[in-house]
């Protein structure tokens, strides 16, 4: 069962503890500090509108996982814009008064003001040394956690920023001084040092479930913001305004020393594992169902119909009739969160996050299942279809499922990132690392080939840390970790050139000949010419539930001949075919059949790579999805942008990639409101 009174309870609470935005202050409440923390019960309901704030669709609900999700070589969202618009963060086109940049500062500050505020309400109302003190100093460490949270989101889209751990109420000051990312890490992992020890842990009673924040959560995050603060990340010498370059702190193993210590204390409690399957868990989170011990150490917890836009922005698009109601009684879905079309590709054989997360169809107003990619590819971790009642046809989004912010599996992954940074690949490391293999090959006949022998094999720090990242890329696809990852370790401006590469390899080989197909191939380790189709074949075939991949056997679905290698058109129609797969055997149906308009009994083909380009020119989704770094003409000219932000040429041969200006700009409004206190840098 999912908790509600945080909602119920938190969203009256919030006016009395937060702003509306950062430097403008609401009137004081009447309520007053006597009331709202005259007990632990009383201020209970205080913490939930501390928790509610999260909720808010301008960041975790669901600005930070669509439209704020940086494009990386998993996460992707195309571009055709021939010129930058400044309004695409998402390929690193954005200025400040773009309105998303507004509104995510905005969000998370707010978060953090109702956290400071109740915070410095609960230090000053006598509760931490009184009969429930116990209590109140878990209540506490809960809402520096979530502070915690929204800094590590701020430093990572922001950079150096203004930081207090008192309200505004308290202060009057609502220009709080710039401190540097290094040194607020400093400040928040100290402090979440002190309040964890003070806190339940999981394995206790007194935690009602993953959605509320544990002992495992703030060392979680104690972890996840030294791995930050001793990763790279883009910097800038003192008062350059227009220059930047990726830094790291000369002092950097000192932080991942405390990550290493800290996700060592998570695992050694014993009080999760990965037991249940990677698609069962997120399964059961489109389903509400909350389960303590597994993979979710904290999940944000949002309620149906209120808040989450998760399983409607990820998963197949419903599109809505004249009467804008989806087919089915399960809703409206966008399915705008995608990855890239190359994903599904780089898996290992057997991987069955493959299977579930990568998604190859969606639905017509009539429900009709019709493939569709080219570009980008569904991610189906979470589907408002997959849901065993539906949510109502003329629904869109505020789904209410969850959204697990803190998993094992992470925990598991940083361990053994901290502990090769280190010590290199020691047998701890890699143990961690098998741990989230093992779920992903649970039961396939190569299981041991793909955990044990591929894990043992791995020698060097190098390779050890590769292979780290990697199952992170398989693992984490729409949790907004990808990017980060790759500025963590200074390989995202590496990984957007390849990116870029690829797909304009993919789409100039199938129109002629690729120049740098083969270099694309070699950094990859991947043989794509060989393995991508240029079209794929499919047919309609009639509601089952055989297939564990489609979790949902009320509605039609698509049979797919060729997913993974390229193939003819078959000679003869699907109807004469024995439809069958590792999963069953399926009956063939027609458009017509399954409530379209079509009946012709054939094989439906989807162009693939041959979408890329059209008349045999390359398209521009190609030249300019990753434009604010590094574009192309029809002329056969790349550019890639400079650490200036000027255009320069590209040459593969310079393995000294230009750093990526990922960051995004203070909002114009905040620099206007602090009165010349705040400066932009990094060119804005």
């Amino acid at each position: 069962m999912k908790i509600k009174n945080i909602l119920v309870s938190g969203l009256g609470v919030l006016a009395l503890t937060a702003c509306n935005d950062f430097l403008e202050v609401d009137a004081p409440s009447s309520f007053t500090n006597e009331i709202v923390y005259g007990s632990t019960t009383q201020a209970n309901y205080a913490l939930n509108g501390v928790y509610a704030g999260m909720l808010s669709g301008n960041s975790f609900g669901n600005l930070l996982y669509n439209g704020l999700m940086l494009n990386s070589d998993v996460d992707f969202v195309t571009n055709s814009n021939t010129s930058l618009n400044e309004k695409s963060p998402r390929r690193f086109d954005v200025n400040s008064a773009d309105g998303n940049v507004e509104k995510l500062w905005n969000a998370l500050y707010a978060n953090i003001e109702s956290a400071n505020a109740f915070i410095n309400g609960m230090e000053t109302s006598g509760l931490l040394n009184g009969e429930d003190a116990e209590k109140a100093n878990h209540m506490v460490g809960e809402a520096k956690v979530i502070r915690a949270i929204n800094y590590y989101e701020l430093m990572c889209y922001y950079g150096d920023v203004p930081f207090t751990t008192q309200s505004s109420y308290n202060t009057q000051e609502f220009a709080p001084d710039v401190k540097s990312r290094v040194e607020i890490a400093n400040i928040l992992i100290n402090d979440l040092k002190a309040a964890a020890e003070k806190m339940y842990s999981d394995k206790t009673a007194n935690i009602e479930s993953v959605e509320h924040i544990s002992q495992e959560a703030a060392y979680a995050m104690i972890a996840r913001i030294a791995l930050q603060a001793g990763g790279y990340s883009l910097n800038h010498e003192a008062g350059d305004t227009k220059n930047y370059k990726m830094t790291r702190p000369e002092n950097y193993q000192d932080y991942y020393q405390i990550a290493l210590e800290y996700t060592d204390k998570i695992i050694s409690a014993g009080g999760h594992s990965l037991s249940k399957s990677y698609r069962d868990f997120f399964v059961d989170e489109c389903n509400f169902k909350v389960a303590a011990g597994d993979d979710a150490i904290f999940e944000i917890p949002f309620a149906k119909e209120t808040s989450g836009n998760f399983g409607y922005a990820q998963g197949p698009s419903v599109a809505k009739n004249t009467e804008n109601e989806a087919p089915f009684e399960f809703g409206l879905c966008n399915g705008g969160v995608r990855t890239t079309a190359f994903y599904r590709y780089q898996f290992g054989e057997n991987d069955l996050r493959k299977e579930y997360v990568c998604g190859m169809w969606n639905y017509s107003a009539q429900g009709v299942p019709t493939v569709s990619f080219n570009f980008t590819m569904n991610n189906n971790k979470w589907s408002k279809l997959w849901c065993q009642s539906g949510l109502g046809k003329k629904t869109e989004g505020s789904t209410g499922i969850n959204f697990p912010y803190i998993r094992y599996a992470d925990v598991l992954l940083m361990n053994a990132e901290a502990e090769n940074e280190l010590n290199g690949p020691t047998t701890k490391a890699k143990n961690a690392l098998k741990q989230v293999r093992e779920r992903a090959f649970r039961g396939a006949d190569n299981q041991s080939l793909m955990v044990n022998d591929y894990v043992d094999a791995l020698s060097t720090k190098k390779d050890f840390l590769k292979a780290v990242l990697d199952e992170r890329k398989w693992e984490f696809a729409g949790e907004n970790m990808r990017w980060k990852d790759l500025v963590r370790n200074n390989l995202y401006a590496e990984t957007i050139t390849y990116t870029f590469l690829l797909y304009l390899s993919a789409a100039e080989d199938a129109a002629s000949s690729a120049q740098y197909y083969n270099e694309v191939m070699a950094h990859d380790g991947i043989d794509y010419q060989n393995i991508l189709p240029s079209s794929v074949y499919s047919c309609g075939v009639d509601k089952h539930s055989k297939n564990p991949n489609f979790p949902n056997g009320s509605i039609y679905q698509r049979f797919i001949l060729n997913e993974d290698h390229p193939a003819s058109k078959p000679a003869v129609t699907p109807d004469k075919y024995t439809l069958t797969d590792k999963y069953g055997t399926y009956t063939y149906k027609t458009d017509k059949q399954m409530g379209g308009s079509s009946d012709s009994k054939e094989w439906i083909e989807t162009e693939f790579t041959t979408a890329f380009q059209k008349d045999g020119t390359v398209r521009q989704e190609i030249y300019h999805s990753l434009s604010g770094y590094i574009y192309g003409l029809e002329t056969g000219n790349i550019y890639v942008k400079n650490n200036s932000h000027n255009d320069v040429p590209f040459n593969i041969t310079n393995t000294d990639y230009p750093a990526v200006r990922y960051m995004l700009p203070y909002p114009a409004e905040i620099i206007a409101r602090s009165s010349g206190k705040y400066r932009q840098y990094y060119g804005y």
